[in-house]
Parts: structure tokens; sequence; C-alpha cells
């Protein structure tokens, strides 16, 4: 089992370390804007967030990779970190990213990917043996290149934070669900060319762009597990038949660039009303997200 710090050092291996950076989603920018519930979202959790009033939100838009300083043009997984401030002061948080499954059942098959991906010789005399071990990441490949190789504005990905929660209502009941965030736009991929003409930075100008005129808007959706699902295995895959409920709408408002960089957004910081599911990998990813928050703070 990989501990964290060697999670941490595979990460830097297949990126680099940057001071001051995070390890993964090493390049955001930081906005403000408000969440605001639906009816159905008080009948499925008690959570404080989701009774319909309008709570503060803090959201990061990031690029995948661990290199701060690859343009938005490179093919990569967008990210969406969305930290929810509660009425009692305290925080929860939604991690979610641009491919649509985790394909390995603990963080193993994570690392092995980033072994596997570095460009380069070691990276190609890895792949048949990590085919062979890993066939459900390799059947998800053409659908996984094909959204990292979407080039289109933050707000109009969906993104997926592929860990199961339990959400517990008012009396009692509890249901196992996965979140989307859907889009309320829908845009046509640029070629490298023409988003290589809009600049090295063009999704985070163009975000900055969008929200001076107006809002970004995203939908929160859950998927309702049922008794055949498997909530503790993140490579479980739900049918589309299941339940969809929609239950709440992000309003990104303004970019923040007096936000501290350093916070970190944690999968794991849930709240009366939520619970994590015995994903491995849900209760992996703090440790290491704790190290490479007290590395890139200590330069």
């Amino acid at each position: 089992m990989t501990t964290p710090d060697e999670g941490l050092a595979k990460i830097h291996a297949r990126f680099g370390a940057h001071d001051g950076h995070r390890a993964l989603h090493a390049k955001g920018i930081h906005c403000v804007g408000t969440f605001t519930a639906t009816p159905e979202a008080s009948e499925l959790t008690k959570a404080a967030h989701m009774r319909g009033t309008p709570i503060p939100t803090k959201v990061r838009f990031s690029n995948g990779g661990g290199d701060p300083r690859v343009p938005d043009y490179v093919p990569d997984v967008r990210g969406l970190a969305v930290s929810f401030q509660l009425p009692d002061g305290k925080r929860t948080d939604i991690l979610s990213q641009t491919i649509p499954h985790f394909p390995f059942p603990d963080q193993e098959g994570f690392f092995a990917t980033l072994a596997v991906s570095k460009p380069g010789l070691s990276g190609l005399l890895r792949l048949p043996a990590f085919l062979a071990r890993y066939p459900r990441a390799a059947r998800q490949f053409p659908e996984a290149n094909q959204v990292i190789g979407q080039l289109i504005s933050f707000g109009a990905y969906r993104y997926f934070p592929f860990h199961a929660v339990k959400w517990v209502d008012a009396d009692g009941g509890s249901r196992f669900v996965r979140y989307t965030w859907q889009p309320t736009e829908v845009e046509t991929s640029l070629s490298k060319a023409e988003a290589k003409e809009r600049g090295r930075d063009f999704l985070f100008d163009g975000l900055r762009e969008r929200l001076a005129r107006e809002p970004v808007r995203m939908d929160l959706e859950v998927q309702v597990a049922s008794d055949d699902d498997n909530p503790h295995d993140p490579s479980d895959e739900w049918p589309d038949d299941r339940l969809r409920v929609t239950v709440g709408t992000l309003e990104v408002a303004a970019v923040d660039d007096d936000a501290d960089d350093s916070i970190i957004f944690d999968p794991m910081r849930l709240t009366d009303g939520i619970e994590p599911s015995d994903d491995p990998v849900l209760h992996y990813r703090p440790d290491v997200y704790g190290l490479s928050y007290a590395r890139r703070t200590s330069t």
C-alpha cells in the first residue's frame, strides 16, 4: 500500500515539485459565489446548505496537472472545488473533476496511471502491464481521452465528484448519492490551433472576462444508489436509470484575487446530514492533501 508520503513523491515524480503550489491542480483561479438548494434537496438530507437559503461559497477552477506552467491548450483534466460556508461558521467541501468515471477500486491504480502517463520511454514500457492489470481503465481510455481533449470554458464542463456519500434526512432515512455538476450552457470545443491563438492562459482569461459580464451557473445533481450499487467502491459504475435529482444551483459571481491559495479543499470535510462511504480513496486523500499543504506553505 502506497503511504501518503510515497504518494506525494509519485505525484512529484510525474509533474515535478513546484514551490508554493499544489501537487495536483497546481494552476487554478479562486472565485466567490452562492449556492441555493432546491426544495427537493431538503427532503433528501438535513445538511445545512441544502435547506434553500443562499449559502456563500469559495470556488476554485483548475487544470488537473501538477505543473502550474503548462498552457491551457494542452489536453488535461479540469477541476472544480467548492467550499460551502455554513451558517455555523464551519465549511463543507465538494471536489470534482471532468473525467466521468474512476476506474480503480483504490488509489494504487491512480498512481500507476501517473507512471504510464509520464512522457518518454519509461511510461511506454509500463503500459502493457498496466493495461493487463487494469482492464477497466483500458476500456475507459477513449471516453477519458475525449474529455481531456475538450477545449471549452471552465463553466461549460461537467464535473464529477466520483466518491459516494450518505445523505441522511431529518427523519433518519438515508441513501447513498453521487454528485455531478451540470453546466447550464453548451459550447463547441475549440481546436488546439484556435486555443493557441487565444493564449496559454485562455481558460483563466476567459473566465475573468465572463465574470466581468455575468455569473457562471452550474446545477448540482445527485444520482441515488439502489441496493445493487456499491457506494464503497469508487470504480463501481451505477446504471444511468438510477434516480437523478437536481438539488441546487451554484452561481459563481466574481474572481477572488485576494483569496489564500493555500486553502485546503477536503472531500472528507463533511457536515451533519452527510456521511462518508467506506471508499478507500476518499479516506486516503486528506493525508496527502495535508502533506502537500505543509510543504507548499513552508517555503
